[in-house]
């Protein structure tokens, strides 16, 4: 492999690398169930709901970019790539390799931008749970 794949193949290894370990933390934190963990679970989600909040408008961003490529792409023949090939267009190939080591670069950092939505989605879940059972136990009696 070229040096460039390796180095974009490493890239997406350490991202697909910290989405695993997010993903590990979520999980930790919905295991932990004790009040401290409740509190620490609302101060999470708190700071998800804040993070995605300033996200919003990258979102949008990275959607529509990833929506145009999608339709570059689909634009771009199967003929007329093997046609790049047997023409030797080395120009029109190379463009066409950069162009989808970033789309799918992007297409990956989206992903994770989506994964802090379904992290909220969780953290609010697991709450709205705590919350109901807590509702069917008795009063503590103090």
């Amino acid at each position: 492999m070229s040096a460039a794949v390796d180095q974009f193949c490493d890239k997406l290894r350490d991202r697909l690398n910290a989405l695993e370990a997010r993903l590990k933390t979520v999980k930790a934190d919905i295991q932990n169930r004790s009040e401290a963990a409740e509190t620490a679970l609302r101060g999470k989600l708190d700071e998800i709901r804040t993070k995605l909040k300033g996200q919003g408008a990258r979102m949008d961003r990275m959607r529509s970019e990833l929506k145009a490529r999608a339709q570059q792409k689909f634009a771009e023949t199967k003929e007329a790539i093997s046609e790049w090939k047997v023409k030797r267009e080395t120009r029109k190939l190379k463009a066409r390799a950069e162009w989808a080591q970033a789309y799918a670069a992007d297409a990956l950092e989206y992903a994770l931008a989506t994964v802090d939505e379904a992290e909220e989605a969780i953290l609010d879940a697991v709450l709205a749970r705590m919350d109901a059972d807590g509702a069917e136990k008795p009063a503590a009696v103090h």
